[in-house]
């Protein structure tokens, strides 16, 4: 199993350079205060195995003695986490994780979508990931370039419909004469604006888009872990526990 951690020394310098180093193997010398580490380990592995090579990683210095490689302590988040429990391609030792070395991390600002009114998400298609900031005014979605929003999706028209926040909040949708139409929740949306409530299902073509509430990152998705340090997000309405099979089921970090 590989997994790629991101390990934060708080403490290091104000200017960060990259660096990499592969954990078990050559200590990196790059002193810097943020490092990517390429863990290569059985999974199930317990994280005390490989802390003293982080720590080592990421303050370039060489790997602790045995004494002292008992002391290291690393957090995710504000979590510290237990180097003989935490196991390696369990959560949140996955793929993608940001440790934090000695202290918890400040976490990074994201005033862009934090203070957005809303955003819209696709949820599925060939953009599938995608996030789009609404600050009012009209939004249009289609699979033209001129497109606010655009989706590479040949089922979509070039303009296909047209998304409006109000200066009270109010959000609406309306098609604007698409080949395949628009659906909401399953019906149909015509010319006339209809309320795009938070968490609705918007379908044009073979994508979907889903509208997130003002101020923050909405609410979490239920997740599996695949025992290879990823994790599973199940489509709506499958069960995360129930393993694969769902379509559109993929690993994330």
């Amino acid at each position: 199993m590989q997994i790629r951690l991101t390990v934060v020394d708080p403490t290091g310098p104000p200017f960060p350079a990259p660096g990499s180093a592969r954990a078990g193997g050559p200590q990196a010398r790059a002193r810097s205060a943020s490092c990517d580490v390429l863990v290569t380990a059985p999974a199930g592995t317990a994280l005390a195995a490989v802390a003293s090579a982080l720590a080592a990683a990421v303050s370039g210095e060489g790997a602790p003695s045995a004494s002292s490689a008992a002391a290291v302590v690393l957090y995710a988040g504000v979590e510290r986490l237990d180097t003989q429990r935490c196991t390696l391609g369990e959560p949140p030792l996955i793929d993608g994780a940001v440790l934090s070395l000695g202290a918890p991390a400040d976490p990074e600002p994201h005033p862009e979508v934090d203070e957005a009114p809303a955003r819209l998400h696709v949820v599925a298609g060939p953009d599938a990931g995608g996030v789009h900031l609404l600050h009012g005014g009209q939004v249009r979605v289609g699979r033209s370039a001129d497109a606010d929003v655009p989706l590479d999706d040949p089922d979509v028209s070039r303009l296909h419909c047209a998304v409006t926040l109000s200066p009270e909040g109010r959000v609406t949708v309306a098609d604007l004469g698409s080949t395949n139409g628009t659906t909401l929740d399953g019906s149909r949306v015509q010319a006339r604006p209809v309320r795009l409530a938070p968490g609705a299902l918007l379908r044009v073509g073979e994508s979907a888009l889903r509208l997130a509430p003002p101020g923050g990152p909405g609410p979490r998705a239920a997740t599996t872990p695949d025992g290879e340090g990823h994790v599973r997000v199940p489509c709506a309405g499958t069960d995360p526990a129930a393993g694969g099979g769902a379509s559109g089921d993929r690993p994330g970090g």
